[in-house]
């Protein structure tokens, strides 16, 4: 039997668990990041779908709000995946499902970068497993419960993040070089 681990909040999480559910696949879900790490202990998934976090603004200045979106909503992700990272099967599937805009409609917003820090987290997913082959697609945030299903039990094509084609020997050990050269900065500037 697949087993599947879902993260994230608001209204999807249980569309997306309901569809996935009902192509037989033992689900987990979870949502909120506090209690990720003692839900996924003990147990391995062979595939594993982020939804975007629900999270409410507070109130503060513009920059403030655009901080907690990027701190608690974006980048909470890579915790997530970091957390979840040590639990997934080895060629395990990976889906990372973006988000709606911005939910304050106040702060400004760059979708381009949003979805470019997505494919960051995909990329830096396949190389800390590298050599090995995580499948790992990013989906927009029009993907349907059925749709992110079917990718997982069909291994359906789509998504922004190309699945690894050709010598898979050779681009396990490109990610490999990848990973050995951001471990080994010492100072970054940004």
């Amino acid at each position: 039997m697949t087993t599947v681990l879902v993260t994230g909040g608001g209204e999807r999480l249980g569309e997306v668990a309901e569809a996935i559910r009902a192509t037989g696949a033992e689900t987990t879900v979870v949502d909120t990041l506090d209690r990720l790490g003692e839900a996924v202990a003990g147990t391995t998934f062979d595939a594993y779908v982020q939804l975007p976090v629900a999270m409410t603004p507070r109130s503060g200045s513009l920059v403030s709000r655009v901080e907690q979106f990027l701190s608690e909503g974006l980048l909470s992700r890579f915790r997530a995946a970091e957390t979840v990272l040590p639990q997934l099967q080895d060629s395990a599937t990976v889906i990372l499902v973006g988000g709606q805009t911005n939910v304050d409609i106040d702060a400004p917003d760059d979708q381009e970068a949003r979805t470019a820090l997505m494919r960051v987290l995909a990329h830096a997913l396949r190389a800390e497993r590298a050599p090995g082959h995580l499948r790992v697609r990013t989906a927009g945030p029009e993907w349907s419960g059925a749709d992110i299903a079917k990718q997982i039990t069909e291994g359906g094509s789509g998504g922004d993040v190309p699945e690894q084609t050709g010598d898979r020997q050779a681009i396990g050990k490109a990610y490999a070089d990848w990973r050995a050269e951001v471990l080994g900065l010492v100072r970054v500037e940004f």
